[in-house]
């Protein structure tokens, strides 16, 4: 028994002899190029494993979604109160009313004929159900002042046509038969 385990001593000194010379023609350079791969495609493996994780977890956008988005608009002919007065032209109309209101596309239709003319000036719409334009509207029972010549002083309806000339209000329409006489339709 006591050769068996000479034998046994011998080889595994053997082995660490062997580890110990190749250990000795390694360099510290080496061992740190070493570790470097090493940790390299060890995040290398991570990054692809949870890509593909997120791959198979997260599906793409079904197309009810994308057909359910839409892309942004800006509407230059929307104006706000607050805005109304600074246009670019020298005279225009204002088209003041709540887009909600039942009357609405009756007073949409009456404004595209107006501009469908040859000679119709320009016309903006000004969205009454906006919060910014909310607080110049009066409340049911308060009166509108036609007579306004600023910003600070209107009170508007529930449908007002104004007449802007170089940035001062020149006319103040609010009811629904002058505002077709005045556009002619």
């Amino acid at each position: 028994m006591a050769k068996n385990k000479v034998k046994l001593n011998d080889k595994i000194d053997d082995k660490k002899k062997k580890k110990i010379k190749a250990e000795k023609y390694i360099s510290d350079d080496s061992k740190e190029i070493r570790r470097f791969v090493i940790i390299l495609f060890s995040v290398i493996i991570v990054v692809l494993a949870v890509y593909g994780i997120s791959k198979v977890l997260i599906d793409e956008p079904n197309d009810e979604y994308v057909r359910n988005t839409t892309a942004g608009v800006i509407d230059y002919d929307m104006v706000s109160v607050g805005t109304m007065l600074n246009r670019n032209y020298d005279e225009y109309y204002v088209a003041i009313y709540d887009e909600e209101d039942p009357q609405a596309v009756f007073y949409s239709t009456i404004i595209t004929l107006y501009t469908n003319k040859e000679d119709a000036i320009k016309v903006y719409y000004c969205n009454l159900g906006n919060y910014l334009n909310q607080k110049y509207k009066v409340a049911d029972g308060e009166e509108t002042n036609p007579d306004a010549t600023s910003i600070s002083e209107l009170a508007l309806g529930d449908l007002t046509l104004i007449k802007v000339e170089n940035g001062r209000i020149v006319d103040y329409i609010e009811d629904i038969d002058t505002i077709r006489e005045e556009f002619d339709v």
